[in-house]
């Protein structure tokens, strides 16, 4: 997949359409139940298997508005939604129906944009990303499910995983322990460029060459990687 021009598209006509003012603003919700608090773009798989995004981008505390924002980010996202036949909204309602994409959070504060967004799966994440050029975030694939659904699918065969250890050590993982593997949510990404990747969960198992940075947050770099957490 050629990666789009890193344009920037959603940031620059936020800047262009809406701003003029200072502050700090939060959305409600959390991703997941899980305290998802990105400091740069990356994608969030919590332990239920849901699909999130966070875009994070600098802003001129001179340009930017609270109500702006908010105002923006929620009347694009019923715009795409409603574009794809679904409700003309930008935010999930607790017992309606789930939108393709809906606004989580997003908060401007010290010079930096943060927004996460939540995706009904994960065919649904990757054409909203690749709709906003969502360079940082953009992949060709990304799957999640149980460790035993990605072995009968057959994500795990030939697959080089290795636990983390301390610091940036690793070790082999035995074809006895991925066999043992049950309900450990796995994540399937292939990219043609480095993401990053936050899990609602330990990560026990990852594909060698991809760098642990948190117990629960990696960069994978370009190819085809696995990353099993609990």
């Amino acid at each position: 997949m050629k990666r789009p021009v890193q344009s920037r598209y959603r940031w620059k006509a936020l800047a262009a359409a809406v701003f003029c003012g200072l502050g700090l603003w939060g959305c409600q919700g959390q991703a997941g139940g899980y305290e998802f608090q990105p400091e740069a773009s990356s994608i969030y798989v919590s332990q239920e298997g849901k699909i999130f995004s966070a875009t994070v981008e600098k802003y001129d505390k001179e340009y930017y508005s609270q109500s702006g924002l908010e105002e923006f980010l929620s009347a694009q996202v019923a715009d795409y939604n409603k574009s794809l036949g679904a409700a003309p909204l930008g935010y999930n309602i607790e017992g309606g129906e789930i939108l393709p994409a809906a606004v989580v959070s997003c908060s401007l504060e010290e010079g930096r944009a943060s927004v996460i967004y939540e995706y009904a799966d994960s065919e649904s994440f990757l054409k909203f990303a690749e709709e906003f050029h969502d360079a940082d975030n953009q992949v060709s694939t990304l799957g999640t499910g149980s460790a035993s659904a990605a072995r009968t699918a057959g994500w795990l065969s030939g697959t080089d995983l290795v636990k983390p250890g301390s610091g940036e050590a690793v070790s082999d993982a035995s074809e006895q322990e991925i066999g043992r593997l049950d309900d450990e949510m796995t994540v399937l990404v292939e990219t043609d460029h480095p993401v990053l990747l936050e899990t609602g969960g330990k990560i026990r198992y990852m594909t060698r060459g991809v760098s642990l940075q948190e117990k629960n947050r990696v960069q994978i770099p370009e190819g085809r990687h696995i990353i099993v957490f609990q």
